[in-house]
């Protein structure tokens, strides 16, 4: 299972990269600033448009002076079910105060207020301490972010990442130029790949993030850390994958069912709400977000939700006269690659940052906006770790050659996938199910890797390997605890902090 796809390369195309960073949200764009700021010369490989970008709500930080990191980390670990890394979380809350005065650095500009940051307050805070741009702040970030690594002349390459080349520490990496395969040498890789959340049937992510890049890395021999936490986010327009920002109801909207009747305070956690939605759905309501409270408190929608009201009035929905339908659809993956405080893998030259590592900040369930902050905070410590381990990183130029044959394609699809893990591995989990859905996945894994080695069976292989750890996560944490429900098993069991390690060595039997 090390190797999947066939090539030779001393027939391929070579470049040299002093570091190479594959992934352009906010922490793949602030590792790969940092690491120019410091000297280095990085290279960003990336397949375009993410997560960052459709960011809506904003990033969470205690900038005022009435707030204060403490706060924020009590937010931070209840949400969290207080499975979360406190120390990670620490370095999180205190360093993103400085982190956001990077960003301004850097060409960001958030919503002032006569002077002041204007700050609201989203699902789970205490304190209104969520920094916005109206509601595209993701986008806002990732533009600015972006000028930023034009403007220091960093070398952008649009690809997909293939494969991590090398035995015991970074060698190198395949990658897909969009008409042929390419190697790039280096020895320091940082992966910023993004999260899996795609794999389930109704997801807010961009097609373009399928969480293949954890599967590369799975490959490579790195541990995948509680995958079985994967956020729901309760409010996506019915029929769309249009995330209506948790600030639409920090601003004062509610949760209605057919009847207008509310049924749950919508600034609880995230896996709460969802599964109070999940669950009115399931008993055959319709579920609605009714803007028209925000708007009673004199607020022009189209001011503060400039974007996600331009969309519903597209779709010919009109939020000062009618509730909008929503669902709740895969969001965030709180699972990843086992990573340290500094970004490092257990592959040398390797580490991983943003959605598709997991530093454990977010425990079982992520606080609302704490997504961005982890980000520029471990995509900024992971570019410091790799200027000082570059020193004893050596560029190999060893060749690598895997040669494989087998049937065209196979005969399930990706869209087979997400029906499963919706339908088995979703808002709320049971043993037997879980158990034929990890015989599906592994069937399917063996009949992928019989294939040949094309770009697309290679893209399905590597995600049904997170979609297996998913599942294993879950099959393993007889709990339930945060956005991780288990019907079989409903309440918190664990009295103390237990993480979930799924090894490549599964991949053995």
């Amino acid at each position: 299972m090390r190797y999947f796809l066939e090539f030779d390369t001393s027939k391929l195309p070579e470049e040299e990269a002093q570091v190479l960073v594959c992934g352009s949200g906010i922490a793949g764009l602030t590792s790969a600033i940092v690491l120019k700021e410091l000297g280095l010369s990085p290279v960003l490989l990336t397949r375009g448009i993410g997560n960052t970008y459709y960011s809506q709500g904003g990033i969470a930080g205690a900038v005022h002076p009435k707030d204060s990191p403490y706060v924020h980390l009590l937010d931070t670990l209840r949400a969290g079910r207080y499975l979360n890394d406190e120390k990670a979380t620490q370095i999180m809350v205190s360093d993103g105060v400085m982190r956001i005065a990077d960003l301004e650095r850097w060409g960001v500009e958030f919503d002032r207020e006569n002077g002041f940051y204007s700050t609201t307050t989203e699902g789970g805070h205490s304190y209104p301490r969520v920094l916005k741009v109206k509601d595209y702040t993701g986008r806002e970030i990732y533009t600015k972010l972006l000028d930023r690594v034009k403007d220091l002349k960093i070398p952008i390459i649009s690809g997909e990442l293939q494969e991590i080349l090398g035995e015991d520490s970074v060698a190198g990496a395949l990658y897909w130029d969009g008409s042929s395969l390419k190697v790039i040498r280096t020895s320091a890789l940082v992966l910023a790949t993004g999260g899996a959340a795609s794999m389930f049937r109704h997801t807010s992510n961009p097609s373009k993030v399928r969480g293949d890049g954890i599967g590369v890395a799975f490959r490579a021999g790195v541990s995948i850390k509680n995958p079985e936490f994967v956020q729901f986010h309760p409010t996506v327009l019915k029929g769309t994958n249009l995330l209506i920002s948790e600030a639409v109801r920090g601003e004062g909207a509610i949760l209605v069912n057919s009847k207008g009747e509310r049924f749950v305070d919508e600034l609880q956690p995230r896996d709460v709400v969802a599964r109070a939605i999940f669950n009115m759905l399931r008993g055959g309501e319709e579920v609605f977000l009714d803007f028209r409270p925000v708007a009673q408190r004199g607020i022009r929608l189209e001011d503060r939700f400039p974007t996600i009201v331009s969309f519903l009035k597209e779709r010919g929905i009109d939020p000062y006269r009618e509730p909008v339908p929503v669902v709740p659809a895969a969001h965030y993956y709180i699972g990843g690659l086992e990573v340290d405080t500094f970004g490092r893998t257990s592959f040398t030259g390797l580490y991983a940052v943003g959605e598709c590592s997991c530093t454990g900040v977010h425990g079982a369930n992520r606080l609302a906006s704490n997504s961005l902050l982890e980000g520029v905070v471990f995509g900024y410590r992971a570019a410091y770790r790799v200027y000082l381990d570059i020193k004893y990183l050596k560029l190999s130029k060893t060749r690598f050659r895997n040669s494989k044959k087998g049937i065209s394609k196979p005969d399930f699809d990706f869209k087979e996938l997400r029906n499963l893990m919706w339908e088995m591995v979703g808002l709320e989990r049971e043993g037997s199910q879980l158990h034929k859905a990890r015989h599906r996945v592994e069937s399917w894994i063996k009949r992928c890797a019989a294939c040949e080695p094309t770009r697309e069976n290679r893209q399905l292989f590597d995600i049904l390997l997170v979609a297996l750890a998913t599942v294993e996560g879950a099959l393993s944490r007889k709990e339930s605890r945060g956005v991780h429900y288990r019907s079989d098993f409903p309440h918190e069991r664990e009295i103390f902090r237990r993480d979930t390690l799924i090894s490549p060595e599964i991949l053995d039997s």
